[in-house]
C-alpha cells in the first residue's frame, strides 16, 4: 500500500505519504506548507491520529521557500502535538559548499536549524550528517526504509546548493542574525499581495501553449530543492518540491542508464514548483511515464498551475492519465472541461465541493 495525501498547504506543499500495512502504516511528511496552511492542514491532520501513531520514518523539507519551509517549522516547534522522527532531511547552512531568492526563506532555514539542535532531532542522519545531494562522480543516492520502501535523491546537485550561499548569507545578515548561529525568533514577511485572481477564459488552445518558448527557473532557493522517486512494493512517484526540471532530468536520465530503460515508468508525478511553467519542460516529461501527475497549489500569489505547463504535460502523456489537484480554483478548473479531455484523453480529480486537500491511492 502506497497512498499520497496533498494536504491543503495554499501555495505550498505538504504531502502526507503512507506505506505499508493499511492498519498499521509508516509514515513519512515532505513539507509543511504555508503558516497560513498550518492549523488547518498538516496541524490538523497530525491531531487525527492517536498520541502513539504520530510518529514519522523521515520528514523531508526540501528547501527554505516559506510555502514549503514555514509548516515545518511549526511542526517541529510544536512539542506538545508529540511527533516523532527517525531522521529529517534539510540542507542548512552548514551544507552549502563554499564553490559557487525570490525566497524569503533563509531567516526560516536558521529558525529550522536552532530546533533540529535545540531538540536533538536526527538530522541528514542517513547522509552523515552531510548534505542530501547528487555527486555526479557517484552513483545517485539510495536510502532504504523500513517494510522495503527506497527513496532515491535526483536533486540538488553541489552547484545549486553553492548558488544558494550568497543570497543566504545576505537575506540572514540583513535580519540582523548571523549565518550557522543560534537566533532568537523572526517573523516572516508575507510574499507579495495583490495579484488578480484570473483564470483562463474559456477553454486553453493546448498545442498553442504547449509551443510557448520555455524559459527555466533561476531563482537558488529552489535550485537548492530536495527531490526524490520513492519506491515501495512495485510501486513509485517522483517528488518534486520546486526543483529545476534540468537537474531532475540529468539524475532521471542516470537512472535510466542504470536501468537499460528508456523511460521512467512511475504510478505518480509530483509536478515541480506548483505547476510554473518555468519548471516543467517537455524534455523532463518526455523522461517519465506515469498515470497521475499531481498539482499542489491553490493559485494565490502564483496563478499555479500555469497553462502553458499543464498543455506541456498533455501533449506529452499517454492517453488515460490523470491530471490531480488538491484545490479546486479559477486556475485549474479549465482543465476539467469535457471537451477537453474527450478530445485529449485524460481525466481530472478534484477535492469535493467546499473541501481541499487530495489523496491518491496508488
Amino acid at each position: 500500500m502506497l497512498r499520497i495525501e496533498m494536504l491543503p498547504a495554499a501555495q505550498g506543499d505538504a504531502l502526507w505519504i503512507e506505506y505499508g500495512d493499511g492498519a498499521r502504516p509508516r509514515r513519512i511528511l515532505i513539507d509543511g506548507g504555508t503558516k497560513s496552511s498550518w492549523p488547518e492542514g498538516l496541524k490538523a491532520r497530525i491531531e487525527a491520529l492517536s498520541p502513539d501513531e504520530r510518529n514519522f520514518e523521515l520528514l523531508i523539507v526540501t528547501h527554505v521557500d516559506a510555502d514549503h519551509i514555514d509548516g515545518a517549522l511549526a511542526l517541529l516547534r510544536d512539542e506538545a502535538l508529540g511527533a516523532t522522527f527517525g531522521d529529517v532531511w534539510f540542507n542548512g547552512w552548514r551544507h552549502l559548499p563554499d564553490t559557487p531568492l525570490e525566497s524569503l526563506g533563509p531567516v526560516e532555514g536558521e529558525l529550522l536549524t536552532q530546533t533540529l539542535v535545540t531538540r536533538d532531532i536526527p538530522w541528514n542522519e542517513a547522509f552523515g550528517q552531510r548534505a542530501v545531494g547528487v555527486n555526479p562522480d557517484a552513483a545517485l543516492p539510495r536510502k532504504e526504509f523500513a517494510d522495503g520502501l527506497t527513496l532515491t535523491v535526483l536533486s540538488p546537485y553541489a552547484q545549486q546548493l553553492a548558488n544558494l550561499k550568497p543570497v543566504w548569507n545576505k537575506a540572514v545578515r540583513d535580519a540582523g542574525l548571523e549565518p550557522g548561529q543560534p537566533a532568537a525568533e523572526t517573523p516572516t514577511e508575507p510574499l507579495p499581495e495583490g495579484l488578480e485572481q484570473l483564470g483562463p477564459a474559456g477553454l486553453p488552445d493546448v498545442l498553442a501553449l504547449a509551443a510557448v518558448p520555455f524559459h527555466a527557473d533561476t531563482a537558488q532557493a529552489n535550485g537548492s530543492t530536495i527531490a526524490v522517486l520513492l519506491e515501495h512494493d512495485g510501486v513509485s512517484a517522483v517528488l518534486c518540491g520546486d526543483a529545476f526540471p534540468a537537474v531532475v532530468q540529468t539524475s532521471v536520465q542516470r537512472l535510466l542508464e542504470e536501468r537499460n530503460a528508456e523511460r521512467l515508468t512511475t504510478d505518480a508525478f509530483k509536478l515541480p514548483h506548483h505547476g510554473s511553467h518555468a519548471n516543467i519542460s517537455k524534455e523532463l516529461l518526455e523522461k517519465i511515464d506515469t498515470r497521475h501527475f499531481l498539482f499542489s497549489s491553490n493559485g494565490s500569489h502564483t496563478r499555479h498551475p500555469h497553462l502553458e505547463a499543464v498543455a506541456r504535460v498533455l501533449v506529452t502523456t499517454a492517453p488515460g492519465s490523470s491530471l490531480l489537484f488538491n484545490y479546486r480554483t479559477s486556475f485549474n478548473e479549465a482543465w476539467d472541461a469535457g471537451e477537453l479531455k474527450g478530445e485529449l484523453h485524460y481525466e481530472t480529480l478534484y477535492p469535493a465541493e467546499g473541501a481541499t486537500g487530495l489523496t491518491v491511492d496508488l
